[in-house]
């Protein structure tokens, strides 16, 4: 966002120094517009796509790899970046050796306002690897709400449900 800012303040300067100059001038002022333009798209990209970074994808799998596997089914909500976030946790449980299962379509009135939910069969029992799993997410900055859904076949397995990022 920074080098969107200095490249249209140096686009206009150039503008201003280039008024009744070279022709080289203007050329310059719209190279510089084309680069305001590109960082503006890059900022907007980090700014609304979720995803993992490597350090910690890889401190992710470590922790996953302690913890006690369940069954767990991804779900996402019906967006393109939801459901981009939701294959690279589906990649990163499935390479931890976790029995893991999706991506599904789930609708936006499941996932509500949370980005990240973590569903059990019985919320009153729900089971450890629900809790290991939620504390897990929540040291790399994957804040995760629990919930229940009746959609899990056996006591033990979990939900893993993508919803749209908030702003």
């Amino acid at each position: 966002m920074v080098a969107c800012v200095i490249t249209a303040i140096l686009g206009v300067v150039t503008v201003l120094a280039g008024i009744g100059r070279h022709a080289g001038y203007n050329v310059a002022a719209a190279l510089l517009t084309l680069l305001t333009a590109l960082f503006g798209y890059r900022a907007w990209d980090l700014a609304n796509h979720r995803r993992l970074e490597e350090i910690q994808r890889a401190q992710l799998l470590a922790r996953l790899r302690q913890l006690s596997a369940a069954d767990v089914r991804i779900a996402a909500v019906p967006s393109e970046e939801a459901v981009r976030f939701a294959r690279e946790l589906l990649d990163v449980f499935v390479e931890a050796g976790w029995p893991a299962q999706g991506v599904y379509r789930a609708s936006q009135e499941d996932a509500g306002d949370n980005e990240l939910s973590l569903a059990v069969n019985d919320r009153e029992y729900p089971p450890d690897e629900a809790n290991g799993l939620v504390l897990a997410l929540s040291e790399f900055g994957l804040l995760t709400t629990k919930s229940t859904s009746a959609r899990l076949a056996r006591a033990g397995a979990l939900e893993l449900l993508v919803g749209r990022r908030g702003t």
